[in-house]
């Protein structure tokens, strides 16, 4: 009796580690799978583009990303001849969405966040280096920018507060440098190329009319700005702007040589004359726009116009910025809102 009752006893324990045995991977598989199913979706209240697309799985998910890869696309736009100044008009890249890096963000992104689309840029097939022997006088006009062209080749004592006024608006500018006065003021220079600032050249001489000059004069001159302002200030400029705007084929030539690209302006202020800071003011507001360059000189006004004119400009959506910057063609840079 003691042994048959082993036997049933060790019969059932049997027959309950069988069934154990049996169930429990496929209880453990059934929970794996729903684990692995809630690991492919996005998580809950996840917005992309005021879109919640919690709850979505990855397929889904990328289905919808597609879609919205056709409503954000914006088609680049060409460098072309102005046909009034003759200058060029630099390119504009177009953007899309780069679906596989949003997706990857989507899937990533924890509950009740938002996800930024992530936009690349499509480059033009027409770019502005496809014209090196035109001048610049705007950028695209569909960049919400501006920029400061600031000349110097006098005017020391009212640097360093137009420097400040810039620095404390966050507001970008270019400087361009007459090589003799860099020579001649090192240490005031050295203060710009320490600035932040972008530094450009603007010939070595402003007693050599570059409406006359022939190429080697242009060359020699604008070689010479860009060696002395590497010299002090420890950057080589890209761009080249001829005293008065004066100009011929040389000196296109010349510049483009020496890989300095020649920049006019949009909107002259005349501040050298100093008519003040409302006619200056007014000037700008009546003709400046996306892509504009505006031209000043460190003069007694020039400070006080920049402290007005940063705010007014940023009010009508339009950011001051370096040559360079406004130049760039990437549109993705531009941080603006996607619609």
């Amino acid at each position: 009796m003691r042994y048959r009752h082993f036997s049933v006893l060790s019969g059932r324990r049997l027959m309950i580690i069988l069934l154990l045995l049996f169930f429990l991977p496929v209880a453990f598989q059934g929970c794996g799978r729903m684990s692995l199913q809630n690991q492919h979706l996005v998580k809950a209240n996840v917005l992309l583009n005021g879109n919640n697309l919690g709850g979505l799985t990855k397929e889904e998910a990328g289905a919808v990303l597609n879609s919205l890869a056709m409503e954000l696309r914006v088609e680049p736009v060409n460098a072309a001849i102005d046909p009034v100044t003759k200058g060029v008009i630099p390119d504009l890249s177009g953007s899309e969405l780069d679906v596989e890096a949003t997706l990857s963000l989507l899937m990533q992104a924890e509950a009740n966040t938002k996800v930024k689309p992530v936009m690349i840029d499509l480059p033009a097939e027409v770019s502005l280096a496809s014209f090196p022997l035109h001048p610049v006088f705007q950028g695209n006009s569909q960049k919400p920018q501006v920029a400061f062209l600031i000349n110097v080749a006098w005017g020391n004592e009212y640097l360093q507060e137009i420097l400040e006024v810039l620095q404390a608006a966050d507001a970008g500018a270019t400087f361009f440098l007459v090589g003799r006065w860099v020579r001649e003021n090192q240490e005031m220079a050295r203060m710009l190329g320490n600035s932040g600032f972008e530094l450009a050249n603007h010939g070595y001489s402003d007693l050599l009319s570059m409406s006359k000059a022939s190429f080697s004069q242009a060359q020699n001159d604008i070689r010479q700005a860009n060696e002395i302002i590497f010299e002090i200030c420890g950057v080589r400029p890209s761009y080249f702007s001829p005293h008065k705007g004066e100009f011929n084929e040389h000196v296109l030539k010349a510049a483009a040589q020496e890989k300095n690209r020649t920049v006019l302006w949009t909107v002259d202020t005349v501040d050298w004359k100093l008519p003040g800071v409302e006619v200056m003011s007014e000037k700008i507001f009546a003709n400046a726009a996306g892509g504009s360059l505006i031209l000043m000189h460190p003069t007694a006004q020039t400070a006080e116009l920049l402290r007005q004119v940063i705010p007014a400009l940023r009010t009508a959506g339009l950011e001051p910025v370096s040559l360079s910057e406004l130049l760039c063609p990437s549109r993705t840079r531009l941080d603006v809102k996607i619609p």
